[in-house]
């Protein structure tokens, strides 16, 4: 092909808008790491925050032995569905391959995030979902899971089938004994609804300590959850967040390209 042809430009153009994309991808799951920390979540290497462009048969993790609030662009490694590092060395947490399979299962999934964080783990421990007793609460209204176990789901094909099944088209679910798994459209839809469901079900276990939980009607549930579901709505979260990240560590990015 001609070095001046047409298809040649495009193909140029094509490349740099691909790059462009996985570079700001990348930028978004550092950010969403340390937002994510902020309120104590994926701290201790107890929780995942994946993503991968959309369509694509890859996504991407930090290494294995990281904690979310020391995640930069150079511990990110790119892996297959089967938890394979394919970009990079080192390891990730084996456990991810059950992202994979989600990932594989639902071509409107581009991030999940699991964790063991408090209230989320209580939930599960009492058999409850987060139920829509207040507008924030009603983001996951009818669309999240309880699943009383599943654990070695990541070695066991049988079992994993059985997860992805389980959670079908929900975009949350409550491991009874294993703390909860978001499904985001995007890394900054994950994240935010993965920070407010934790803290939403901290009010929720205040609340029915305290007596008995009066929810919203169901319209009213509705309407809540598909106002938190707009663009508008989460990215508005979204950029206080990073600006409070970026106040806090200004260098970051420093000698990222």
């Amino acid at each position: 092909m001609n070095a001046n042809t047409p298809q040649h430009s495009q193909s140029i153009a094509q490349a740099d808008h691909s790059a462009q994309a996985l570079h700001e991808l990348k930028r978004n799951l550092v950010y969403g790491y340390r937002i994510l920390a902020r309120y104590g979540i994926g701290v201790g290497l107890l929780g995942h925050l994946t993503a991968r462009l959309p369509g694509a048969n890859t996504f991407w993790s930090y290494q294995w032995g990281d904690s979310f609030e020391d995640v930069t662009m150079d511990g990110l490694r790119e892996c297959d569905f089967q938890g394979n590092v394919i970009t990079g060395d080192g390891q990730v947490n084996q456990s991810l391959k059950i992202e994979g399979l989600l990932y594989a299962a639902r071509p409107d999934v581009n991030a999940i995030t699991h964790h063991h964080a408090d209230n989320c783990l209580a939930l599960g421990a009492i058999g409850q979902i987060l139920l829509p007793f207040e507008r924030s609460a009603a983001r996951c209204y009818d669309d999240m899971v309880m699943l009383q176990d599943y654990d070695n789901a990541h070695i066991d094909p049988v079992k994993a089938q059985e997860f992805v099944s389980i959670v079908g088209q929900k975009n949350s679910v409550i491991m009874q004994h294993h703390g909860i798994m978001v499904c985001g459209r995007n890394v900054q839809e994950a994240v935010v609804v993965t920070k407010e469901v934790e803290i939403s079900a901290g009010v929720q276990l205040k609340a029915m300590a305290a007596g008995t939980l009066h929810l919203l009607p169901h319209d009213e549930a509705v309407r809540a959850r598909e106002h938190k579901k707009t663009e508008r709505s989460y990215m508005g979260v979204w950029k206080y967040e990073v600006g409070k990240v970026n106040k806090e560590t200004p260098d970051l990015f420093a000698g990222c390209v």
